[in-house]
């Protein structure tokens, strides 16, 4: 049913916004970068969600996870620390799959980034990729697996104004998912993702790593 809505709410958004060279014109649920996530979600919402593992890398950037309201389970919303208005630098559209199916997965996959090649006429798409990926919960997603059985499989769009937005299909193994964590349910289980980073926030990320 999600695909479905996930399909089709694409498809809106193809209709009423296309040939665009703006990352800000790309939606999730009406919410897109540059936005205020108070326009969206209250501040004590959104300071009780701030994600200390998250966090501990990025000391100019907070990150709150969130709920979702509709086709998506949750969101990460990224912001300057200090920023009163929250502004959006980055924004993670997150669905669990609680039957992971990697053909199903892949094929959205595919035709979200398909729909996205229509919406922007000035845009780098880079060649799909399969990364080894780690649960680490102060350093998620940026090692490598020393099992090599959790992997994630990324589609990526380069901006002309510098921003990306980056489309994946995480299958995390067993072991994982059965781990005690206060993340629960969000970077242990297997999901789809659309990742979505302003200019500043995607050099700040790609500065520290």
């Amino acid at each position: 049913m999600k695909k479905i809505l996930v399909c089709a709410f694409l498809s809106l958004l193809l209709s009423t916004s296309a040939y665009t060279d703006n990352i800000k014109d790309y939606k999730i649920e009406n919410i897109s970068i540059g936005d205020s996530a108070l326009d969206y979600f209250n501040e004590t919402e959104l300071e009780n969600g701030e994600q200390d593992w998250f966090n501990y890398s990025y000391k100019e950037y907070a990150t709150s996870l969130v709920p979702g309201k509709g086709i998506y389970d949750w969101f990460k919303i990224s912001y300057k620390s200090h920023d009163e208005n929250f502004i959006i630098e980055g924004l993670v559209g997150i669905v669990i799959k609680k039957k992971y199916d990697d053909d199903k997965c892949n094929k959205e996959l595919d035709s979200t980034a398909l729909d996205i090649s229509e919406l922007f006429k000035n845009i780098k798409l880079k060649k799909k990729k399969v990364y080894k990926v780690d649960y680490n919960p102060r350093k998620v997603f940026q090692e490598p697996s020393k099992s090599g059985k959790s992997t994630a499989t990324s589609i990526s769009f380069d901006f002309n104004n510098k921003g990306k937005i980056i489309l994946s299909c995480y299958d995390m193994d067993k072991a994982t998912n059965q781990i005690d964590s206060p993340i629960k349910n969000i970077n242990q289980f297997d999901t789809f993702r659309i990742d979505i980073r302003s200019k500043v926030f995607k050099n700040y990320l790609e500065k520290i790593q």
